[in-house]
């Protein structure tokens, strides 16, 4: 395990136990995925300042506001990054309400899509990108209407904001598609998923492709299984690594093996699927930096953060649904 994946997990533990001890209530995958955004720019969670930032948030936003629930601690996170936190949350509603024009109901994904644009520095160009990804969700949804819904929307805005145009955009994803389906034939949503992050990095489709499953089957080969739900978009991640796919595979392992024993990150806190999808998540930012994919404004690091900030949301949703219905059942 190389020092510098070593030193990211040590500050994403150390940021996530700070955040757990200012904010126990929430949701534990949540506080994971707040304290990345620290550590992101290489700094400590500032619980003060993020509590402040609440306030700020809870004084804009009611309850019933999609930028609060489960996005708070989130907004909050990002809010004490920046250096002027109202203005970065007016500037995240702004693009929100873009986002939602024509639409009946709020969205969780689409705040998240509104944070991916503010964070790429383009709400500037917000109405141009906002244009872009309705094409490809159109054209997505066209392709592939039982794949494609609203959890789509923060991959789709990551692909408008490469340089790519739409029509090769969605060519290119429909050709990665048709490549790589088959190979995970009972989970077609997440492969379509894998194929959106694939689609943002550079390269021929078809080598991406081998090169992705290539790193798959050798965490087969290590005895471990990388997981298909959720967390397979995240394999796209590690395809760009200039290393042997082994090696890759080990850094993987022995990250997720090195953050199971913090506190936060054990099997009480979250599945070894998930844990392995964080480890990496830690090794494609150390290893690939702040690298650009497919445009100067998409990098390595965006993807991961958008990919995490799903997964939380997509398992604290399932969740909550699976309670709800569990309750629903127990009161009949």
């Amino acid at each position: 395990m190389q020092t510098e994946i070593m030193e990211k997990c040590d500050l994403l533990v150390d940021n996530r136990n700070r955040i757990y001890r200012g904010f126990m209530l929430e949701d534990s995958l949540m506080q994971v995925v707040a304290a990345t955004a620290f550590v992101d720019r290489g700094e400590t969670a500032d619980v003060k300042t993020i509590k402040a930032c609440r306030k700020i948030l809870r004084k804009k936003h009611s309850a019933f506001s999609y930028l609060r629930g489960n996005n708070e601690l989130f907004i909050s996170s990002k809010m004490a990054l920046s250096e002027d936190p109202e203005a970065y949350l007016d500037n995240v509603t702004e693009i929100y309400e873009k986002l939602q024009k024509g639409k009946f109901l709020g969205s969780t994904y689409r705040v998240l899509s509104a944070v991916i644009i503010c964070d790429s520095g383009k709400a500037g160009e917000a109405d141009k990108v906002i244009e872009k990804t309705e094409e490809i969700l159109s054209g997505m949804k066209e392709a592939h209407p039982f794949l494609t819904n609203d959890e789509d929307t923060c991959l789709a805005v990551l692909l408008a904001m490469t340089e790519k145009s739409s029509k090769d955009i969605l060519s290119e994803l429909e050709a990665t598609y048709l490549e790589i389906k088959n190979d995970f034939m009972f989970y077609k949503n997440s492969a379509y998923s894998l194929c959106q992050v694939l689609t943002t990095l550079d390269g021929a489709y078809k080598k991406k492709c081998e090169r992705t499953i290539k790193i798959f089957d050798a965490f087969k080969e290590a005895g471990t299984k990388y997981g298909k739900e959720y967390e397979l978009a995240s394999l796209g991640l590690l395809t760009n690594i200039d290393m042997d796919a082994k090696d890759i595979v080990a850094e993987v392992i022995g990250t997720a093996e090195y953050l199971r024993q913090k506190k936060g990150f054990n099997f009480w806190y979250m599945t070894k699927q998930t844990r392995l999808m964080f480890a990496a998540m830690l090794v494609s930012e150390s290893l690939l930096g702040d690298n650009a994919t497919a445009s100067g404004s998409v990098t390595s690091s965006a993807v991961a953060r958008v990919i995490a900030q799903q997964t939380a949301m997509f398992v604290i949703i399932a969740t909550s649904t699976a309670a709800s219905v569990a309750s629903s059942s127990a009161s009949n």
